[in-house]
């Protein structure tokens, strides 16, 4: 009688070639998906995620699953089994929930389909997703039926509802929003007392981010039930309006006139709508005015709304126009005066270069001043005029028919260049000038001056300035010099100019 040789499986105990094949496959899995990954990651790939999943919970679960079916050789209907099978199709369901949304809303242009599917949406699509996955291996793995189960969970689900009404007021008035779509992220809101950009929509709340840099939380409850005006709908231009108040001796033509050209050259307000001034009031120290003004989004209100109230300040001291305000007056017997504002001629007078100027400045006060108090020429007047940082002081085409010098802040004198882009002519200090003199009338025309920081000048009309400049060679001279190196500049690179 033959005895057969014993066999590799009946030495070791366990199917010999099952266990050769999980000891040498798992490692090359786990080394070929580790090489896949690192090169997905070089090429930033939006599958990352999933086959981190993969190499990290797939191939460990499939591998413990063979081992406990094929290797142990545990019977298929054992605990044993259905947990390690259970592990094995959970990590391929998290495999595949995050392949989803690799695909949907991984990389970067992805991005806007992102931000326009509210993040409490994909969670229920994942809740969804994972519910359906979880009856799925229960029924098969586990050999339970699907209906008993439901009508236990339906049964437990009406006492949980019970008790969680206001959660679940929340989840369903949060999937009412998403339905009807009255908000998105990115919007501006006002609800609730609250004013801020929405930056979450979850299963509870909506989260804005107000002005002031604070996240503000709003139960998804109180926006179905209430009212709350969405100010990025129906279109992202936004109208804002200011209310000013100027005095009963300012004609309401010259005021809306003055209001228009701020707003005008203003960056930031919109041209289209126009923006409006309307007379809406006569109050107790001044007549009302509103001022109706558009800009692209409701981030730039705040930004153009400082820009257009600095800007009054100074307009309404060149155009001659008082901001009146309530005030009480309260008389002392021996009160100091007010300091007095330094007049035209003192402001030149600080400059020696201008010595002639300031000269012939203070003969024509004197005259003044022997003419009753009246100019002996209106059109002769020098002016003290204020401008803002940011603000232009003369624009392209505008009337350069005067002499300015700068007295305080900095100013820079823009041309446009040979490509249509501006280009820097000069830079303007304390002691410089603008103005009639750029050379010819076509190009100063093209100037544009425009203030860095809050700038004081001193205008002169340009036939006044010839007047006092008459005898005095030296200063014609660095003047028309500073013209002619300021034309040189604004028109190199131009094709046809002269040398």
């Amino acid at each position: 009688m033959t005895i057969p040789a014993p066999s590799v499986e009946d030495a070791v105990g366990v199917p010999f070639v099952p266990a050769v094949v999980l000891m040498l496959g798992f490692p090359l899995a786990i080394l070929a998906a580790t090489e896949v990954l690192h090169s997905a990651t070089r090429r930033g790939s939006p599958l990352v995620p999933t086959l981190r999943v993969v190499r990290g919970l797939v191939l460990p679960a499939l591998a413990g699953m063979l081992f406990v079916t094929a290797v142990w050789q545990v019977p298929a209907g054992s605990t044993a089994a259905k947990l390690a099978q259970t592990a094995f199709w959970l990590a391929l369901l998290l495999a595949l929930l995050t392949l989803v949304n690799d695909t949907l809303f991984g990389g970067r242009h992805r991005a806007g389909m992102r931000e326009r599917v509210p993040k409490l949406f994909r969670d229920l699509a994942r809740v969804a997703l994972v519910v359906v996955g979880a009856a799925l291996v229960w029924h098969h793995v586990w050999g339970q039926e699907i209906g008993g189960t439901l009508t236990a969970l339906g049964l437990g689900g009406i006492v949980v509802g019970l008790a969680l009404q206001e959660p679940l007021g929340n989840i369903v008035s949060g999937l009412m929003l998403l339905v009807e779509r009255p908000l998105a992220l990115g919007d501006w809101i006002v609800a609730d007392g609250t004013t801020g950009k929405v930056i979450e929509i979850n299963w509870r709340s909506v989260h804005i981010e107000t002005i002031l840099h604070e996240m503000r939380i709003i139960p998804n409850v109180v926006l179905y039930k209430t009212s709350f005006s969405n100010l990025s709908r129906p279109t992202r231009v936004r109208t804002d309006t200011l209310d000013l108040g100027f005095s009963y001796d300012n004609p309401p033509g010259q005021v809306k006139e003055a209001i228009l050209g701020l707003l005008r050259g203003v960056p930031g307000v919109l041209p289209v709508p126009a923006p409006e001034v309307h007379t809406v009031e006569y109050g107790d120290f001044s007549v009302g005015y509103r001022v109706f003004f558009s800009v692209a989004d409701q981030d730039e209100v705040l930004t153009v709304r400082d820009r257009i109230l600095s800007r009054v300040w100074y307009v309404a001291r060149r155009e001659g126009l008082v901001i009146p305000f309530p005030i009480q007056m309260q008389y002392r017997p021996f009160e100091s005066p007010s300091p007095r504002e330094p007049g035209p001629a003192e402001l030149v007078g600080r400059f020696p270069r201008y010595r002639q100027i300031h000269d012939a400045m203070a003969a024509a006060a004197r005259r003044r001043r022997e003419a009753g108090g009246a100019p002996v020429d209106p059109g002769s007047e020098a002016a003290v005029e204020s401008f803002g940082a940011g603000e232009e002081i003369r624009a392209p085409g505008a009337d350069v028919g005067r002499f300015a010098l700068v007295i305080e802040g900095e100013a820079e004198i823009l041309a446009p260049g040979p490509d249509g882009t501006e280009r820097l002519v000069a830079r303007l200090g304390p002691g410089d000038f603008h103005g009639v003199a750029t050379g010819s009338a076509a190009a100063a025309g093209e100037h544009r001056v425009v203030a860095r920081t809050d700038v004081v000048e001193v205008s002169i009309p340009a036939a006044t300035m010839g007047e006092w400049l008459q005898g005095s060679s030296g200063l014609s001279a660095e003047i028309g010099d500073a013209i002619e190196q300021r034309r040189r500049a604004a028109f190199a690179g131009r094709p046809g100019t002269p040398a």
